[in-house]
């Protein structure tokens, strides 16, 4: 983990102390005290937000991954928690988007791709697999690099069009 990650969680910390100390209080704490604990609370996790998202935008842009199909991930992960009907689905998109943000944070490309694909299951098991954007597989099965992240990443499903 980076050190901004390490300062985030210190700073989510700070907050998490803060709104023990405004809970146990209770109603002996003056609205002042309050409202500006509430402030400091507030900034400090609107801070440590900024600093993990700063954390993963830059582990993400180090590494060669199919940005495109990570979006699309992201984006039917987040439509098919509107649409799904059972609890167990829910469960399941949300422990697949769980699992996917921390291999995000860990910047490991083999975590990545593993979560990716568990992500794309998940959504293709609540709702149904025409739903969903999926890789292709590599244009040659017998390339010794098939399967790879720089393979992967230069997927004609990512490559830019020329106009």
């Amino acid at each position: 983990m980076s050190f901004y990650s390490d300062q985030a969680n210190q700073f989510i910390q700070l907050a998490q102390n803060i709104q023990t100390r405004i809970t146990n209080a209770g109603s002996s704490m003056d609205d002042a005290t309050r409202s500006s604990l509430d402030d400091q609370r507030d900034g400090l996790l609107e801070q440590a937000n900024k600093m993990i998202l700063a954390d993963i935008q830059a582990a993400l842009g180090q590494l060669n991954l199919d940005q495109p199909r990570l979006a699309a991930c992201t984006a039917n992960l987040n439509n098919a928690v509107k649409t799904v009907q059972t609890f167990n689905q829910i469960v399941a998109i949300g422990e697949a988007g769980l699992n996917l943000v921390t291999a995000c944070v860990s910047a490991n490309p083999g975590a990545i791709i593993t979560a990716l694909s568990g992500a794309e299951k998940a959504v293709a098991s609540a709702l149904g697999k025409s739903n969903v954007v999926t890789m292709p597989p590599p244009t040659d099965a017998n390339d010794a690099d098939a399967g790879t992240i720089t393979t992967l990443a230069a997927s004609a499903a990512s490559k830019p069009t020329q106009e």
